[in-house]
This record gives structure tokens, sequence and C-alpha cells, in this order.
């Protein structure tokens, strides 16, 4: 037969039996009221946590424990580390963590408002940028745009292209060149004032190289690239432009004939959207057009025809600088 102590063990060890009634004992209750944000101790069940799970988030306390902890604001319960907010005392709890929300959300939104506008004004904007023209001894003259399709290259706004057309800047500008590097037909159709066609590339290295254009009384010369987008064939003219004048310059690098170069963004399309008056004649005949398809056909043969030429060329120049 049993002894009363052995038969007591049993009782609190059979956590199933229907005839007993196990209490909830002080520190899974108050336990599960922290978890729960609930003052009643009768919303738990034991059938709802398991105390003997190591994982249940509870722990062997003493009442002494859990009442230091209790006091001590600056712990924070397991629910609170999840949320990661600070912890509070319970009768204050949701009012200080509605409070702690508010502010959060409104400085949020102030941070996201203030970088949205610090971003737009970077976009075109100089004031930031500490990018150097082609020399290295200085910042570019006219505002570049901080992103562009091609961050490689100094990217203008056509609005800066029509102060530097209305004189805004020649006070530092001596002179300025607008290469088109569109087809003969498109620049025929409508180009921007006073720019040269720059499709014959070959043409166009002589002009500038050959006798290049100098600085007068300390004012800067600068050339402004472009095509009907400026995707694709400006900016592969404005690289060569650049290439030819490194090579020329290589023994007193970073020396340049032509150290500040821009390219328009959004070419003659974009230009000519907004300042038609600044194009003569004033019409867009785009490149594709159905009227001029077999002179697109004929003059971007051309353009491969050349750039087969350049490659024989460069290949040559190659094998004799090895052998």
């Amino acid at each position: 037969m049993n002894s009363p102590y052995e038969y007591s063990i049993k009782m609190e060890l059979s956590f199933n039996s229907p005839e007993t009634s196990y209490p909830i004992s002080n520190v899974s209750r108050k336990s599960a009221t922290r978890l729960s944000f609930d003052d009643s101790p009768n919303s738990v069940s034991t059938n709802q946590i398991d105390e003997s799970s190591k994982d249940s988030g509870f722990s062997d306390e003493s009442d002494q424990d859990i009442e230091m902890e209790e006091d001590d604001t600056s712990q924070a319960t397991h629910l609170d580390a999840s949320f990661e907010f600070e912890s509070f005392d319970n009768d204050s709890s949701f009012n200080n963590y509605e409070q702690f929300e508010t502010v959060s959300i409104k400085t949020s939104n102030e941070n996201k408002q203030q970088s949205k506008e610090e971003k737009t004004n970077d976009a075109f904007m100089n004031c930031s940028d500490d990018r150097l023209i082609g020399d290295m001894s200085r910042q570019h003259i006219l505002p570049i745009l901080s992103e562009s399709r091609h961050s490689d290259l100094a990217s203008i706004e056509p609005s800066t292209l029509v102060d530097l057309i209305n004189g805004k800047y020649q006070d530092r500008i001596s002179k300025f060149v607008i290469l088109d590097a569109r087809y003969p037909y498109e620049f025929d159709g409508g180009h921007i004032n006073e720019a040269q066609s720059a499709f014959n590339k070959e043409e166009i290295m002589k002009k500038l190289f050959d006798r290049p254009i100098q600085n007068v009384d300390g004012k800067q010369v600068v050339l402004i690239f472009h095509c009907e987008f400026s995707i694709e064939r400006g900016p592969k003219l404005m690289r060569e432009v650049r290439e030819r004048d490194r090579s020329l310059n290589q023994d007193n690098y970073p020396n340049l004939f032509y150290p500040e170069i821009y390219l328009l963004e959004g070419g003659y399309k974009q230009f000519f959207d907004s300042n038609q008056q600044l194009c003569e004649p004033r019409q867009y005949v785009p490149m594709l057009q159905d009227d001029h398809k077999n002179d697109m056909k004929f003059f971007r043969k051309k353009s491969k025809s050349w750039e087969i030429e350049k490659r024989k060329s460069y290949l040559s120049t190659k094998t004799r600088l090895l052998f």
C-alpha cells in the first residue's frame, strides 16, 4: 500500500487525471497574463500551455524572482522582444505603445518625404555632385544630372542647354559646340540652332583635333553631344571623342584638349518638344520615318563599314606594336 507522501507525488505528476483538478501556479498565471496582455487569470487554461516544455518561454522562477522582474521595467518579455519595442508597465502599455507607434509613423513619413525631396533636388542640381571634369582639375560648370541613362557620362537637361544658348554661362564659357550624331536626313529635317552634323566621325575628329579650339581669357570650351534620344549614337560619339583626346594626350595625362564635355539627356526629341523656337527648321524627323527608310538603310550600312575600317586599322596598329 502506498504511503500518503507517495500518493501525493503521483497526484501532482498526473496532469491528465479526470479526477484531479490541478490548480494554476502563480508562476504560470503571471507569465500567461503578461503574454496575453490580460489581467484576468481565468483567460488561460492549463490545456493551452505546456509548462514543462523548454520552448514555452516559462522558467522555474520563484515568486520573489517574478516580483523583482515585474518591478524592473527595463527588462522585456519574450513577446516584447519579438515586437522590438520598449517594455512598459501593464496598466499603460497600450496607451504608450499607441503614442510610440504614432510618433514612429510620423517620423518615418517625414524622413521619406525629406529623402524624396533631396533625391529630386540632387537629380537636377550639381550641389552635392563631386565629379570632376576630364582633366580632374575642377567640377563641371554646367549642372549635371546625378542619375541618367549613361552613368559614366556627364548629362545635362535640355533646359540647361537653353540657358547656355541664351548666354547664362558666358562669363565662364567662351565657346560651346553642339555635335548632332544623327543621320544627315534627320539633321536636315530639323536641328538645334548652330549645331553641327557629326555623322561623319573622321571629319569631326579632324575639325576638333587638327587645330583644337583654345580657351579665351580663361573661359572654357565645352562640347555637347546628342542624337535622337541620346541612347546610342550620341553617347558613342562622345566616348570616341574622349578616347581620341586621351590618345593624343597620353604623354601628358590627365591633360585634355576638351576636358569638359556633356551629353544632352533625352536627345533632340526631348529638346524639340519644349524648345521648337530654338530649332531650324522647326521640325522633327524621326530616324524610322517611312519616307526615309532607304536613307536609313544607306547611312546605317555606311556607319557599319566605317566601324569595320576602324577595327582593321586598330588591329593592324596593334600587330605592328606587338611585332
